[in-house]
């Protein structure tokens, strides 16, 4: 099969990335072998390929090369697992729905940037009657934004919620599941590109406020949120981007802070001063979704209960950026989100799902 495969070392420009031929992996007896029909890159995968990530700990990690790269997938079951309790789901995180060969899936795995991934039946779940295997992929990894704007940050309806990196995948959903549930969002971006995107063709996200923090600029954007605040500052923050040190500026006195799918910017991790804590009363909760859902499945059960229902009901639509298609275009994504050109979801089409369900 093609993969984006790392043979021996990691790679400094993940841009320069192309496919090779690899053996197609063989499922073990607690395994599915899916086709996987759409990939979709995220700066995490960046990290990942340049040997920057967490998961990349000479100590403490596990991903180092040989390894395929990629996360975040949807496709086709090809193959189901030989023994009965890992295709039911038993003590998995799935929805206890029993799958098939030819149904339509989405997950997370490392090693989704390929024709075929084999995973366990916790990596997957059915695609819900109504979403395509495109939107099922753009929303993958968006769980973790809807879990922690209502099961950990529990915004209220009237409360005043500011997003950093508002104009991306992970932020993109912060934003609209905060509208949903009532607040006012101030959407904080990286440059003037952005923000005109969030006011213009992004605007059915509805956000309240567009705010510019520029990299490596001044602190201009936080006298902007608090006058939009009118002096008091923002309740909530959700951050996944790391702008925790800043965002304490403009944070409400006992306000709460929420650091989600975290990736760092360029992988370097920020240090902040436990006094400005203190002295906002403030909260700062680390969110690690799969890994509380390991831990808690019945709780993942009702995050992604919700997350689905707001998804079915149109509440929640995915933001795609710009047309990659074949492996081949993966690392022209990856270059894209390098250079901060993509606002919403890249979805990568490998292969078209009515004819690979018929295989």
């Amino acid at each position: 099969m093609k993969a984006i495969h790392l043979p021996s070392s990691f790679i400094p420009d993940p841009s320069t990335l192309t496919p090779t031929h690899i053996p197609t992996p063989i499922p073990k007896d607690d395994e599915y072998l899916i086709r996987i029909t759409h990939c979709s890159p995220q700066h995490a995968d960046i990290l990942h390929a340049q040997g920057k990530h967490q998961n990349n700990n000479a100590k403490r990690g596990w991903c180092f090369p040989p390894f395929v790269l990629g996360y975040d997938f949807a496709g086709v079951v090809c193959t189901v697992p030989t023994t009965a309790a890992s295709s039911i789901g038993g003590g998995d995180s799935g929805d206890g729905v029993r799958m098939r060969k030819a149904d339509m899936v989405f997950g997370a795995a490392i090693g989704a940037f390929a024709e075929y991934i084999c995973v366990k039946r916790s990596a997957v779940r059915r695609v819900p009657e109504g979403l395509s295997n495109e939107t099922a992929c753009a929303m993958v990894g968006q769980a973790v934004s809807y879990a922690s704007v209502v099961q950990i940050a529990k915004v209220r309806p009237g409360e005043t919620v500011m997003v950093s990196g508002a104009s991306g995948g992970l932020g993109g959903v912060c934003c609209m599941v905060a509208k949903a549930l009532g607040a006012r969002v101030v959407a904080l971006v990286g440059d003037e590109g952005k923000a005109a995107l969030m006011r213009g063709s992004m605007g059915d996200v509805g956000v309240d406020a567009v705010i510019v923090m520029r990299e490596g600029g001044g602190r201009e954007w936080i006298e902007e949120v608090m006058a939009f605040t009118e002096g008091k500052g923002v309740d909530v923050v959700l951050d996944n981007t790391g702008v925790v040190d800043d965002a304490l500026r403009c944070l409400a006195y006992f306000g709460r802070i929420v650091i989600l799918g975290f990736a760092a910017r360029k992988g370097v991790m920020e240090e902040v001063k436990m006094n400005k804590l203190l002295l906002k009363s403030a909260t700062v909760v680390g969110y690690r979704f799969g890994e509380s859902g390991r831990r808690f499945p019945d709780e993942l059960e009702k995050i992604w209960e919700g997350y689905l229902g707001m998804l079915q009901e149109g509440r929640l639509k995915p933001l795609l950026y710009g047309r990659y298609d074949g492996l081949e275009d993966v690392g022209r994504a990856l270059g894209d989100l390098a250079a901060r050109k993509v606002y919403g979801k890249i979805v990568v089409k490998i292969a078209n799902e009515e004819e690979t369900a018929k295989l």
